[in-house]
């Protein structure tokens, strides 16, 4: 059977999921530091990249709160109990931004869906996404169906769980506004997580992943989702108080897994990484090219040798000047402009 990406995905996920505790998540316990009712603030709810567990790291999730309003940025594995940890609950999150359809940014909405609804959500969380995120929407309300309908004879009164949840696909490309409320305007473009990705168009659209622009009167906020060096999303970042940008260890993911496959196997996967996720190097050059204030570190993709010293001094090498934070979950950074 030829090697392909995904079987070398499979491979890299084997390697990082089963490996001794990494400096990676010896650092990354945090003291929960609750979000303040008022101003601007981030909160890490999950800074694992990829979809297998990690022994100190919840899957890719982030609430954005502006003066007590809740808004998520992607819903991984966990967010459920990483939201209550920090503070909030399922039903406390107003609206919800998926960046794009992998699983490490989506197995946790069911959850969240079902137990915000057993927690008395009467105010519907819209879902917004690129294609493909209204039928995800529509999956899982099917899947959770059956357990509806058992606690619906116990609490008779509650709403549809299909009516808490509308969907919005968004089909974006150069970026625009693609929602407004009285707290913030909300803008996306499509960035590089799948420039040399070639799957079938399916019925709901194109496969896209997106990178969106939170604007408010207390501040800005970007966050790039999974991504490679792009302009738009430099552009769409420009001036931000505030970059949340994933990051990825190349070399570390080169040498683990050189332990298990021979070099000639591991091509296609590192050109994904190269290319459709940002090295320390790329991280730096994106923040200094929008002129942000301040780099907020996520989704971390790295192999067992990961050095932190040496990825913030990577990322300082193209960005002199402006805060980095290496993210951990439950912290929470306060935004000021």
């Amino acid at each position: 059977m030829p090697v392909n990406r995904l079987s070398l995905g499979l491979a890299l996920m084997s390697a990082t999921a089963l490996a001794a505790p990494s400096q990676l998540e010896a650092q990354a316990q945090a003291p929960v530091a609750h979000a303040p009712s008022s101003g601007l603030s981030i909160t890490l709810l999950g800074t694992a990249g990829g979809p297998p567990p990690h022994a100190d790291r919840s899957q890719p999730a982030t609430l954005l709160q502006i003066d007590g309003t809740s808004y998520l940025i992607d819903a991984g594995e966990n967010v459920g109990q990483q939201l209550k940890r920090a503070g909030s609950a399922p039903q406390a999150v107003t609206t919800t931004f998926i960046t794009h359809l992998h699983w490490d940014h989506t197995l946790g909405l069911g959850y969240l869906m079902a137990t915000g609804w057993m927690m008395g959500r009467n105010a519907p969380m819209a879902i917004w996404g690129p294609p493909g995120t209204s039928e995800y929407v529509t999956r899982e309300t099917a899947a959770l169906k059956i357990g509806e309908d058992i606690f619906h004879d116990q609490t008779p009164n509650r709403p549809a769980l299909a009516s808490l949840y509308p969907a919005h696909d968004v089909d974006v490309g150069t970026p625009r506004e693609i929602y407004r409320d009285a707290h913030v305007t909300v803008s996306a473009v499509a960035n590089t997580h799948y420039g040399t990705l070639k799957t079938a168009t399916r019925d709901y659209g194109p496969q896209k992943s997106y990178a969106y622009r939170f604007d408010t009167a207390k501040g800005s906020v970007t966050f790039t989702g999974d991504t490679g060096p792009s302009p738009a999303v430099a552009n769409l970042a420009k001036n931000s108080d505030v970059l949340v940008s994933e990051v990825c260890d190349v070399d570390g993911i080169r040498a683990t897994l050189l332990e298990t496959m021979p070099a000639d196997k591991i091509g296609p996967l590192m050109e994904h990484m190269e290319h459709e996720h940002l090295t320390p190097t790329e991280v730096g050059k994106l923040a200094q090219a929008a002129g942000v204030h301040e780099v907020v570190l996520t989704h971390f993709v790295v192999g067992k040798s990961f050095d932190a010293k040496r990825m913030i001094a990577e990322i300082r090498q193209a960005y002199p000047v402006g805060r980095i934070v290496l993210g951990k979950d439950l912290q929470t950074i306060a935004v000021t402009k």
